[in-house]
């Protein structure tokens, strides 16, 4: 069986290594700081095991206490890691190991004794496991498969380094030749730590292809869907909506291009991306939203009736024409016209429903921009365009206009049905 100095070694090259290439990872992704704080924890549990190897050859305050302080903020950096990769922020029991380790030192009792200093880092590095495996069990990453399976590897560390220093604590080796059992502990560790490297390696994999599926699905400008994502998750709103109704909608921006003409096309591609905004703040739950021309997007909500349609393009299109972009020195106001197309779930098709928003689209336009147009069947029709009226308080006025518009939508619903 090989020694202690071997296997600190083989680890701590196998450790560096790791750590070497998670932070050459990040540095070619740096919004992934989960790669970051993973190779840094790598990067310090391989040093501090590395000076611990060097014992004899180097200051105790340095192979002892600043070695094993260094290896359990591993633990620390990795928990951080853990949370980032589950886009939470790391709890503060984190630091726990490595603060437990700083103050067991200060006491002389352990810092002078071998087997309390072997017991303190055990019960300090099953913290750490503990706190990683309560991170992965309320997190929310990847499948409950992979979790639970880190979950339990990393509790079954936490439970072995417990029981080790509480053994050590009755054994009392001398030295690290004396301790047979830590041998096996040890590989334990390493094998241990394999297997979470190893999950983690596949949820992150895992990951990486969702998020390239995601880029071939999203239009990178505004962060709506493109044309393949709408076509597939508006497949997927048909199969599983629970509502018999849909309602195709396209927005098309008044004049814009005006607006990229006088103002230039980084101030066009604001104005896109605000519409986003306001169109993704405002849109239900049962919906589908894209971006599927230059300045034309479009929408799939599952709804009851038509009205609710009109209702969504309506306060859309309101929202938009009150919102006012600021560039410099001028201000823009933008519009929106609006068609939507109306079906049974039993007989959607969607380019017959693109087709027929874009003829309700054609007469909003047509009708003076700036309003919403609904065709269903052979039958277009326009909800009229509200007045603006001045008032003394703006919440009533706010409120009025709210009104109105569920006024000329019912309208509109019945002129429909008739």
């Amino acid at each position: 069986m090989i020694d202690v100095k071997t296997a600190f070694l083989l680890w701590v090259i196998q450790a560096n290594t790791l750590a070497i290439l998670l932070l050459a990872i990040w540095l070619h992704a740096r919004d992934q700081r989960h790669f970051l704080w993973f190779g840094i924890g790598f990067l310090l549990h391989a040093s501090g095991l590395g000076l611990v190897g060097l014992r004899g050859q180097i200051p105790d305050i340095v192979s002892i206490q600043a070695a094993n302080a260094i290896s359990l903020f591993g633990f620390s950096f990795w928990a951080k890691g853990l949370a980032a990769l589950d886009h939470r922020r790391a709890a503060q029991m984190i630091w726990v190991p490595p603060l437990l380790w700083l103050v067991g030192n200060l006491l002389p009792p352990i810092r002078d004794e071998f087997a309390f200093r072997v017991s303190l880092y055990n019960a300090a590095a099953a913290i750490g496991f503990a706190t990683l495996a309560l991170t992965a069990a309320r997190a929310r990453f990847s499948s409950n498969r992979y979790r639970a399976l880190l979950t339990f590897v990393w509790a079954a560390q936490a439970i072995a380094g417990s029981i080790f220093a509480v053994f050590v604590l009755f054994h009392r080796p001398q030295s690290f030749a004396d301790n047979f059992f830590g041998m096996w502990m040890g590989m334990i560790a390493v094998i241990g730590f394999i297997t979470a490297v190893v999950i983690l390696a596949k949820i992150t994999m895992d990951r990486s292809q969702e998020q390239l599926q995601a880029l071939v699905r999203t239009d990178p400008l505004t962060g709506a869907l493109n044309r393949r994502g709408f076509s597939e998750a508006y497949q997927g709103l048909v199969d599983s909506s629970p509502l018999d109704t849909l309602g195709v909608l396209i927005f098309d921006l008044d004049h814009f291009k005006q607006i990229n003409d006088r103002h230039g096309h980084t101030v066009g591609d604001r104005v896109l991306r605000e519409f986003a905004d306001v169109c993704r703040s405002l849109l239900p739950q049962r919906a589908v939203f894209a971006r599927t021309g230059g300045e034309e997007f479009a929408a799939v909500l599952a709804i009851s009736e038509p009205r609710d349609a009109a209702l969504f393009a309506e306060t859309v299109r309101l929202a938009l024409a009150d919102r006012s972009i600021v560039t410099d020195g001028d201000i823009i106001s933008v519009t929106t016209s609006v068609g939507i197309s109306i079906s049974s779930l039993r007989d959607a098709d969607l380019d017959k429903l693109l087709s027929e928003a874009d003829l309700a689209l054609y007469t909003a336009k047509a009708q003076g921009r700036n309003r919403t147009s609904l065709r269903s069947g052979s039958r277009t029709v326009t909800v009229p365009p509200a007045r603006e009226e001045s008032g003394p308080e703006e919440v009533d006025r706010q409120a009025d206009r709210q009104v109105a518009i569920l006024k000329r939508i019912s309208a509109v619903a019945h002129k429909l049905d008739h």
